[in-house]
């Protein structure tokens, strides 16, 4: 029987923050207050609201910018940087132990699946530096972003996915864990900030990536 991972990608495989530490640098450069642009960027991307109707990833990415100049009284001063924060984005690298522990789990004989809020003009150099085969499923291909259940669904049933066959793995708390236990599907939360779950509680829970080999060995 194949086994399938699927995995979220920004902040569970790859370390987001270059693209928040290019929107600080933008902020310096402009003369803005740098932590508070980085956490208004911050929630903007992080609001569901801001992505009904669909939008692609590059767009929201440049809505928030134009938002931010918006916050700040500004006039195009952070959206004309916009090709730098995206091209931040793409040049994303793996935390230290992603790599060695996705080897593993191609050795294990496991599908990995991909499941990204973002776009292929993002995502293709981002599967570049996890060096691995990965199906990839993007916002784009579905025209929904997580935690919208079309998501999950879609993904379920092309792979025929169940909890005798699959589990989910992400560091998203609101976008991914939420969602796999509205979808009953088995998760690993990689809680790498030792957040606390509120309602939503993961079947198991991790702070990096290189404790799961050892779960799934006892789970699938």
């Amino acid at each position: 029987m194949q086994k399938y991972l699927t995995f979220d990608c920004y902040g569970t495989l790859l370390n987001e923050s270059k693209t928040y530490d290019e929107v600080e640098a933008i902020a310096k450069k402009i003369g803005v207050d740098p932590k508070s642009a980085r956490e208004k960027f911050d929630v903007y991307q992080s609001d569901r609201s801001n992505m009904h109707p669909y939008v692609d990833y590059d767009l929201l990415t440049r809505n928030n910018l134009i938002n931010l100049d918006y916050q700040f009284d500004l006039e195009h001063q952070f959206e004309k940087y916009y090709v730098e924060v995206l091209e931040a984005h793409r040049n994303l690298t793996p935390f230290p132990e992603t790599i060695a522990t996705l080897h593993k789990f191609v050795e294990a004989g496991y599908k990995l699946i991909l499941m990204s809020n973002s776009s292929w003009s993002i995502i293709t150099k981002n599967v570049e530096a996890l060096q691995l085969p990965f199906d990839v499923w993007t916002a784009e291909d579905v025209h929904a972003y997580k935690p919208d259940l079309k998501f999950f669904k879609i993904i379920e049933k092309e792979y025929g996915l169940n909890n005798q066959n699959h589990i989910h793995i992400a560091e998203g708390y609101g976008a991914d864990i939420v969602p796999c236990k509205q979808m009953n599907w088995n998760s690993i939360w990689v809680n790498r900030n030792f957040e606390k779950a509120i309602d939503a509680k993961p079947t198991y829970e991790v702070n990096t990536l290189d404790e799961i080999p050892d779960i799934l060995k006892n789970s699938l």
